[in-house]
């Protein structure tokens, strides 16, 4: 109970800072002034003055990663709420793991696309673009996809075992 209010939490606090986010994107679109603290300092006032578009590109690769990064916890949740612990091996909770494998690793793949556009932009218009803690690290989400795939896997084996056992009795 313990661990399914603490990724509660976790993912409360992932909903505010996507929301937050899109929030301030969409009213920077109508006042520019807001681009200059978009969210915890985050300004990209200069690249929206200079180039909207790449503006436009910058903050929704920005919110796509805080997005990914909230449906792996809603995930997380569902499968917390869903798994008995008599039976732990069921499909549904094995198409859940291996769904959060998936969105990890989507996840590492979006920040690894949004740092090389970011760095890109960067170049091009010879201006840096703080984005600083913002994406993290995507070798982390990649890593732990591939671990929580390999325990999907564990678990499709477990249910196979199960029923094994269910239809011998």
């Amino acid at each position: 109970m313990f661990i399914t209010v603490v990724i509660w939490i976790i993912f409360i606090g992932l909903c505010i800072k996507a929301g937050v986010l899109m929030f301030t994107f969409t009213y920077s679109l109508f006042k520019p002034v807001v681009s200059q603290n978009l969210y915890e300092g985050l300004n990209l006032n200069t690249l929206q003055d200079n180039h909207f578009w790449y503006y436009v590109a910058t903050l929704s690769l920005l919110i796509l990663v805080s997005v990914l990064k909230a449906y792996i916890f809603y995930l997380m949740i569902k499968v917390f709420l869903k798994i008995n612990l008599v039976h732990p091996f069921s499909n549904e909770i094995t198409k859940l793991i291996s769904k959060i494998g998936a969105v990890a690793i989507q996840t590492g793949i979006s920040i690894i696309i949004a740092s090389s556009y970011i760095e890109w932009v960067g170049k091009r218009f010879e201006q840096s673009i703080p984005v600083g803690g913002f994406l993290g690290s995507s070798l982390e989400y990649i890593f732990m996809g591939a671990i929580v795939y390999a325990i999907a896997q564990v678990f499709k084996r477990g249910v196979e075992i199960q029923s094994e056992n269910e239809l011998t009795i």
